[in-house]
């Protein structure tokens, strides 16, 4: 059974050996993203897509699905040793509403920072609420009592009809069987 301290270790760990973020992380965009080596050898689609995503009007949370690189993790140097990767990439989706999630797009995570959240989820934007046009003011209403109830408890032992008698001076409260041989 793991500890608290063992999760938030583990999960500590496990943030720096993946370049500061973990699967399910808000990101978004940094603002000089556009200028990267990596979006210049990309195609205009892409980079329209990332330019919309960077636009202040766009509210939707974009989240980390995977983190990879496109070499193996470890690779074995001549020595002996392992050498880590050189490059990190984010696969980064659109959370189009709580659960659905679209248009995936692999970027290195040199172009990404994080929107810490703490341990609360992400905000639920603007454009995926739905507004309510339910428009109830409360009304002072009065309370009628139609029947004469006594709502007070009382402190006093009330026999119910059928019910079984309790003595607590016999073995059972006095409701044991009696055998017969």
């Amino acid at each position: 059974m793991e500890t608290k301290f063992d999760v938030l270790f583990e999960n500590l760990l496990e943030r720096y050996q993946q370049g500061g973020f973990l699967i399910g992380d808000r990101v978004r965009f940094k603002k000089d993203a556009l200028k990267s080596d990596f979006m210049k050898s990309k195609g205009q689609n892409f980079i329209d897509i990332v330019k919309s995503c960077m636009d202040p009007g766009f509210d939707l949370n974009l989240r980390i699905s995977a983190i990879k690189s496109i070499y193996p993790t470890t690779t074995q140097n001549y020595r002996g040793g392992t050498e880590s990767p050189d490059k990190i990439y984010a696969d980064v989706i659109v959370e189009y509403a709580p659960g659905l999630y679209r248009t995936p797009m692999t970027v290195p995570i040199e172009i990404l920072e994080l929107q810490d959240d703490g341990i609360n989820t992400g905000p639920v934007p603007d454009s995926i609420r739905r507004k309510s046009k339910i428009n109830i003011k409360p009304e002072k209403t009065e309370a009628e009592q139609s029947a004469d109830f006594d709502i007070n408890l009382q402190n006093k032992n009330v026999q119910l009809p059928g019910g079984t008698k309790w003595n607590d001076k016999e073995p059972g409260a006095g409701n044991m069987p009696k055998k017969k041989y």
